[in-house]
């Protein structure tokens, strides 16, 4: 009997990590900004919430972005799956930091906030001219 060898490229890589930890970077770097905003007096409370809300969707947008190359296949499968590792780093870190675990419906939604926007940003990816041109090849 034949022993079955895989032909592909398996979906789970170093790629997607790349990209979950290019979303925290970007998170990083926008909640740097707010501080320094808010530090230097140049804002008010009121922006965390919204700012809070632009890298809920933002940051796995982001990952998702640097997850997949332009002409791959099944780019939004990876970039949900960068996402979904990206919000999974966040929480672990908030964890960490508070000391205890959190688990809570809210979370979830988060999770599945982030899973939707990493394969929005994979699959942005995927329209731009560039990737055309990789496809063809």
């Amino acid at each position: 009997m034949k022993k079955r060898t895989r032909r592909g490229k398996g979906l789970f890589s170093m790629r997607l990590i790349t990209g979950a930890l290019w979303g925290c970077g970007a998170a990083l770097a926008g909640l740097l900004l707010l501080s320094l905003v808010l530090y230097r007096g140049m804002g008010n409370e009121n922006w965390v919430a919204i700012v809070n809300g632009v890298l809920k969707v933002l940051c796995p947008c982001v990952a998702g972005w640097f997850a997949v190359k332009a002409g791959e296949e099944k780019q939004g499968l990876k970039g949900a799956i960068a996402g979904g590792l990206f919000d999974c780093c966040m929480v672990l870190l908030l964890c960490v930091f508070l000391g205890e675990p959190l688990i809570s419906w809210a979370l979830c939604g988060d999770f599945l906030i982030s899973v939707a926007s990493g394969a929005a940003g994979a699959m942005i990816k995927g329209l731009l001219p560039g990737a055309q041109k990789m496809q063809k090849r």
